[in-house]
């Protein structure tokens, strides 16, 4: 009988041991990326196997998929990354997954008109017969036509209609509306990294009524990435702000995965606490207390 079970350790070990030493491979690359090789560097190509403790280094602009038997991961700021701390980062997510699901399901939920219109443009005045004046928004269809897509996963689709409202916009505040929903249709797909370029290029303001969605999904994309500072810092004016709804008890639950990540461990305690506070009987409350009762 011991003898059975000191076997089964050893399968177990070695087991994990093989699983931390798979070698990664290289999904989808752009910008330069390249892999340490002796003293100097080589250009990195889509398809290349690498080692476990392999170096990269990921500079004007560049971004890389990575695949490492049936998990995945991200690279999109430049910097120099050792694949094996990669790895053992990602094992720190923690409460990333279960935010994942949450951020998504946000994204579809129909976001409230921004306050103020652009007379001229697609957001205005239209003179009927009789004289008075219609106020009309023509994309008000599109946001409400992507939110069912998203709502039914139709992603890809989504991504097209986004795509063809964006050329046709005629005014910059559709256009960036627009560019934060195709972020969120690229994220839903899986595609992390274009999702990532798409809100990379816009900057909206508290007051636009999308704010929070787009911080959260900005941050779920860098947490994603293992970026684990950069969605923390991208979080805490949003929990500052404490808006009265759901997207506050979100950020703490992801604020407490990039605390994780980043070896607080108290802190990332106290964001679950601090979330689960503010409303136990909602969908993330109840993903809190999970995460909470769990060791």
């Amino acid at each position: 009988m011991r003898k059975s079970l000191v076997l089964a350790c050893v399968l177990i070990l070695g087991l994990s041991c093989a699983a931390f030493g798979q070698a990664f491979s290289i999904n989808y690359l752009d910008g330069s990326v390249e892999v340490k090789a002796g003293s100097g560097w080589k250009t990195a190509s889509i398809g290349d196997l690498l080692p476990a403790d392999a170096t990269l280094r990921v500079s004007q602009g560049g971004s890389v998929e990575l695949v490492q038997g049936k998990s995945r991961f991200f690279i999109v700021k430049d910097g120099m990354y050792t694949l094996s701390e990669i790895a053992r980062a990602s094992n720190k997510k923690g409460a990333a997954s279960m935010g994942g699901n949450l951020t998504q399901k946000l994204q579809s939920l129909a976001t409230a008109q921004p306050q103020g219109t652009t007379v001229g443009g697609v957001r205005g005045a239209e003179q009927i017969s009789g004289g008075s004046v219609m106020w009309v928004d023509e994309g008000e269809d599109v946001r409400k036509k992507v939110a069912e897509l998203l709502s039914e996963k139709q992603y890809a689709e989504a991504a097209q209609t986004l795509s063809d409202a964006i050329a046709e916009a005629t005014t910059a505040v559709d256009s960036e509306e627009f560019t934060y929903l195709l972020g969120a249709a690229y994220y839903g797909k899986g595609d992390t990294i274009r999702a990532f370029r798409e809100l990379a290029k816009i900057s909206p303001q508290p007051e636009a009524g999308y704010y929070a969605k787009y911080v959260i999904l900005k941050a779920q994309v860098l947490l994603d990435s293992l970026a684990f500072a950069d969605a923390l810092a991208l979080l805490k004016p949003l929990i500052a702000a404490n808006a009265p709804d759901e997207t506050t008890q979100i950020a703490y639950l992801l604020s407490s995965a990039c605390q994780r990540g980043l070896g607080d461990e108290k802190s990332a305690i106290n964001s679950l606490d601090a979330g689960y506070r503010l409303d136990p009987t909602s969908e993330t409350g109840k993903v809190i207390e999970k995460l909470r009762s769990s060791p």
